[in-house]
């Protein structure tokens, strides 16, 4: 068995698990029941002990031809020539039942044998039905049947076995409908002319399914449904992303909103207002709302071509990341323009409000989850005046409740802070310097300053001038971070960096097209990209590479 590039792997989603399939038909994630319990397959991340799942043509010499979605729809069809026949495989989640993993046969032109190999690398797998007789092949259960015209086969996984082959067909419908807001989205002209209004409308598309999939059905969303695939490659960036960071939802549900995905936006608000109603706000949560587990290195486990630790939990759910407010109340502002907050979100926004007017001075890890000693950094600092001068604009137009007077002078009082750090020069990672910040070219987009500002112009300048690497951009200059070894640039800044240069009148051209360009053939994003080729780094897909991508393609 290979391990595919990162970017090649399909994603199957169903809002409470996912799979990863590689080029050859092979199952190499799946966590299973839901997207942060163990995994049952792990292919991805140990080639010899993750198990395996692979539907495939039994002709050795059989070539895959074509690998899509079926248009807004998390259904994966892969169209294989076995000497003179075509074989359509459709794989799917199935959406109204389940959990359940159907593999859909369907012959083309004449019969295809097809073989199906299985083997679940952990006790918590899933049942499995596989067509015709069964053998083990050195610890692996091999089925083989041949696949008539018009007489689809299914193989199907799940706690119950009971799917027929109409039921990827339903799933498929379901898609369609859950996603149809997402087509009359209004676009940017900007980026109609640079890309065109048909590879825009695709990848809003793209981004709807990614961002329902990854959503939880009842609770919240994971940023990612992998662990442990390297930020760069040798390095010991490896985290595990399974989990819901109240940032990342927040703003996939802003992303929603652009989407017309009104009633996903307000779910994810009133699992958010839940979240955020006393004390203070986490950072991450488990997809459930509860605790985050700290970090579990696991040695047994190789790791993604031999790139290590794999890391089960994040010790990130130990940091105080003061911009958490202001994106909920962000989040909280884009619902309100659609007429309606829910009320727990109205309540953890008027609670958030108090609390970040108590807190906005101390010092945190900020958006980019620095290791080491808290700082006072410039992006939590301007996410801390957001939140206090978007709340009182809520209260002013009655949807929360509160002092609005009281919350402007405190924003104007962080706000002289921002500036008085920045001071003639352009607003850096921290309020003691330390150079760009990605994260910065939010200012113009948040209305911290008119688009014209000096100090929007060199802040923009600056990030620019020293993390543009093929128009994709780093994080933050690296002295920022204990952590010397290489990263991949970041999509999402890379993402609103666009948006920021076309709302300041500067050519958006060279980050819109680098960042969609770093996507997998299927058109997904990961979190980070190599900036010589664009290939797909870090947990994938990504929900805020996509959420961004939204951002960056629709009005502000």
């Amino acid at each position: 068995m290979t391990q595919h590039a990162i970017g090649d792997h399909a994603l199957l989603a169903d809002g409470r698990t996912a799979a990863l399939i590689d080029p050859a038909g092979n199952v190499v994630w799946l966590c299973w029941p839901r997207f942060d319990s163990d995994p049952c397959l792990f292919a991805l991340l140990d080639e010899q002990h993750g198990g395996v799942f692979a539907v495939r043509p039994a002709d050795g010499r059989a070539a895959v031809l074509d690998r899509s979605y079926i248009e807004g729809t998390l259904v994966l069809r892969t169209t294989w020539r076995a000497g003179s026949s075509l074989l359509h495989v459709d794989d799917a989640l199935r959406w109204d039942a389940g959990p359940q993993l159907l593999r859909r046969l369907q012959a083309d032109g004449g019969p295809v044998e097809v073989e199906c190999r299985h083997r679940f690398a952990a006790a918590n797998a899933p049942a499995l039905r596989a067509p015709g007789d069964t053998h083990d092949e050195d610890g692996v259960s091999v089925s083989r049947v041949t696949v008539e015209p018009h007489a689809p086969q299914l193989v199907v996984a799940g706690a119950t076995l009971d799917a027929g082959c109409d039921a990827v067909d339903a799933t498929a419908a379901m898609w369609r409908n859950l996603t149809a807001p997402a087509r009359r989205a209004v676009t940017t002209e900007f980026a109609d002319s640079l890309l065109g209004a048909g590879a825009v409308r695709a990848a809003l598309l793209t981004a709807a399914t990614v961002l329902i999939g990854l959503r939880s059905r009842d609770d919240g969303m994971v940023a990612a449904p992998t662990t442990s695939l390297p930020q760069w490659p040798g390095t010991s960036r490896t985290w595990d992303y399974r989990y819901c960071w109240l940032r990342d939802t927040a703003l996939a549900g802003v992303a929603m909103c652009r989407l017309g995905l009104i009633d996903d936006a307000m779910s994810l608000g009133t699992f958010l207002g839940e979240l955020a109603r006393d004390g203070a706000p986490p950072t991450l949560v488990r997809i459930d709302g509860t605790a985050a587990p700290p970090e579990l290195m696991r040695d047994d486990i190789a790791g993604y071509q031999g790139n290590g630790p794999v890391r089960i939990g994040n010790n990130a759910m130990r940091q105080v990341q003061l911009d958490v407010p202001g994106e909920l109340v962000e989040l909280a502002t884009a619902l309100g323009r659609h007429g309606e907050v829910p009320p727990a979100l109205r309540d953890a926004v008027r609670h958030l409000a108090g609390w970040t007017a108590q807190h906005w001075r101390e010092p945190d890890h900020g958006i980019w989850e620095i290791r080491g000693a808290p700082r006072h950094y410039s992006h939590s600092r301007v996410m801390a005046w957001f939140a206090l001068d978007a709340t009182a604009s809520m209260i002013d137009s009655g949807l929360v409740g509160g002092d609005a007077a009281g919350l402007r002078r405190e924003a104007e009082i962080v706000r002289a802070a921002v500036l008085h750090a920045a001071g003639d020069g352009p607003l850096q990672l921290h309020a003691q310097g330390d150079g760009a910040d990605a994260a910065l070219s939010l200012l113009p987009l948040l209305g911290f300053a008119a688009p014209d500002d000096p100090l929007i112009q060199r802040t923009l300048d600056l990030i620019e001038q020293r993390l543009d690497h093929h128009g994709l951009l780093d994080r933050h200059e690296p002295e920022a971070d204990i952590n010397d070894q290489a990263c991949g640039p970041f999509l999402f800044p890379t993402f609103w960096m666009a948006a920021a240069a076309a709302r300041c009148g500067r050519d958006p051209s060279r980050h819109l097209l680098a960042a969609m360009r770093a996507c997998g053939p299927l058109g997904l994003f990961g979190e980070v990209a190599d900036p010589e080729d664009g290939a797909v780094l870090g947990n994938y897909p990504q929900a805020q590479s996509h959420a961004a991508c939204v951002l960056a393609l629709t009005p502000w």
